[in-house]
């Protein structure tokens, strides 16, 4: 009875002969991890000599665990260095550096690897502009519009054969050369935003002074420093207008609607600390 319940269960399967292999299991050591092409929002637009100069697409690697260890590492993330050394883990080809690229470009990278790990849903809060109120959003990372930086092209601005820019001040006159803000920026943006004896509230002459090549040529740090701090608000509005418009970004905006007010307007998507940690 034994031996015929036992043939029943084999009925349908495959019963291999002592002449045949049983086929051996991949070596999970063999496993390549998944890599996506990312669109850069510059196309491309840096030096000759730079890796990526002309390209329009960068090749990143799928999140692995040991990145998101890195996004928990408290001395990386008290530093401000947990995305950077993110943004470089991902990068497939090692001879890039990640600091080297314009701070649009490596959002972009940072949005693609963020969605690749997790998903395009991105769940957040965001506080109305009008009544303060906090309510929950949810944001398709996957609707975002890539903005190249070529703005300027029907204005004063121009751009130099090293792919940094000029443009006179109206009031002054005094002749401006700058550059959209880099990776390297970036982390000596947040490096001062981090001293205690240096307030946040002066932010944008802090960003002025990075993305400042040279005033009327003269380009050391004592010059730039000064005329950042003293230059006319007419100025330092049109100095800034004008970064803006060289400077290539992705952009994630989202329809916001209060539940508290009814205040209705378009807002850019909050990049919190919640970014690469969603419920789970």
């Amino acid at each position: 009875m034994r031996r015929n319940n036992e043939e029943r269960l084999m009925t349908g399967q495959h019963k291999p002969n002592h002449t045949e292999e049983v086929p051996r299991m991949a070596n999970p050591m063999d496993f390549v991890t998944p890599t996506d092409l990312v669109e850069l929002p510059s196309k491309g637009r840096y030096p000759e000599g730079h890796p990526l100069h002309g390209e329009t697409h960068i090749e990143i690697k799928h999140m692995t665990a040991k990145d998101e260890d890195i996004l928990t590492n408290r001395g990386l993330l008290k530093e401000g260095l947990a995305i950077d050394r993110l943004i470089q883990n991902v990068i497939k080809d090692n001879s890039i550096d990640g600091r080297h690229l314009y701070a649009g470009d490596r959002n972009a990278i940072m949005i693609r690897a963020r969605a690749s790990a997790y998903g395009n849903d991105y769940k957040t809060k965001a506080q109305c502009p009008a009544c303060g109120s906090t309510q929950g959003m949810k944001i398709d990372l996957a609707e975002q519009n890539l903005y190249d930086g070529e703005g300027w092209r029907d204005t004063d601005i121009q751009m130099l054969e090293n792919k940094t820019f000029q443009v006179t001040l109206p009031v002054s006159t005094i002749v401006v050369n700058f550059k959209p803000l880099n990776g390297f920026d970036e982390l000596s943006l947040i490096k001062r935003k981090s001293k205690k004896d240096d307030p946040m509230d002066n932010i944008l002459t802090k960003q002025m002074k990075l993305f400042v090549i040279s005033f009327n040529g003269y380009s050391d740090d004592q010059t730039v420093n000064y005329v950042c701090d003293n230059m006319v608000a007419s100025d330092a509005k049109f100095l800034r207008q004008a970064f803006r418009l060289v400077s290539p970004e992705v952009k994630v905006e989202k329809d916001f609607k209060c539940k508290e007010c009814d205040h209705e307007e378009v807002v850019a998507v909050p990049f919190g600390t919640d970014f690469f940690w969603p419920d789970r």
